[in-house]
């Protein structure tokens, strides 16, 4: 199938991935589907193949691909909000950014060693990121956006030149000009080679879920 659903409207998309998954699993045959979205991609695969100019980039689950991406693109292309990448030069075991600088645990800043890179690029999803005023590693940004979608809202904000997105829960006000302190967790972050854009070091898969708070 060669996006098949790309001329339907977004109600009807919905509805017809229902209908297919439950076609090709009355029929038990396996199907190659097309796609540029990755929703589609995402919920209708058993397996995803990533490609980028005609060469393949990753084969795996689709929660695969999301938490274990093989290379910045794939990191990119998978999610939405897409995941946010920051610039930054190792110095022994601090990752250094114009806007901040981010001190690796002993177990990671190892693992990074055995790259033999000193340029990388940091990588964190929306959901991924926390407010937390306590942490060595939190850094203070200024809401420029908020885009409230009723289950969740998303916050933008810039570090440094960058435009960074939170996803946070809709329950929460948040405004623009209100000012955060925020950390992107070790076990969340994503490292990439910044020169070859390949996989370092991806996030721990976990199953807890922790929730915002934040304070007035």
């Amino acid at each position: 199938m060669d996006e098949p659903l790309s001329n339907l409207d977004a109600k009807l998309r919905t509805q017809m991935r229902t209908e297919l998954q439950e076609l090709q699993q009355r029929l038990d045959v396996t199907t190659i589907y097309v796609t540029h979205d990755q929703t589609e991609a995402m919920t209708m695969g058993d397996r995803i193949a990533v490609l980028n100019g005609g060469e393949l980039q990753q084969i795996g689950t689709p929660l695969e691909c999301y938490h274990q991406p093989t290379n910045h693109f794939v990191a990119g292309f998978i999610g939405s909000p897409s995941m946010n990448f920051l610039t930054t030069r190792r110095s022994g075991q601090t990752l250094n950014h114009k806007a901040f600088k981010y001190r690796l645990s002993d177990r990671l800043a190892r693992t990074v060693e055995q790259a033999d890179s000193e340029a990388l690029t940091l990588g964190i999803r929306p959901e991924d990121i926390r407010p937390d005023d306590d942490d060595s590693n939190a850094i203070t940004v200024t809401v420029t956006v908020a885009e409230p979608l009723g289950d969740a809202t998303y916050v933008y904000f810039d570090v440094g030149d960058t435009v960074c997105t939170a996803s946070i829960p809709g329950d929460l006000t948040v405004s623009e000009g209100d000012q955060l302190s925020v950390v992107f967790p070790q076990d969340r972050i994503h490292l990439f080679d910044r020169h070859t854009g390949e996989s370092i070091t991806n996030r721990v898969v976990s199953s807890s879920d922790d929730t915002w708070g934040i304070s007035a």
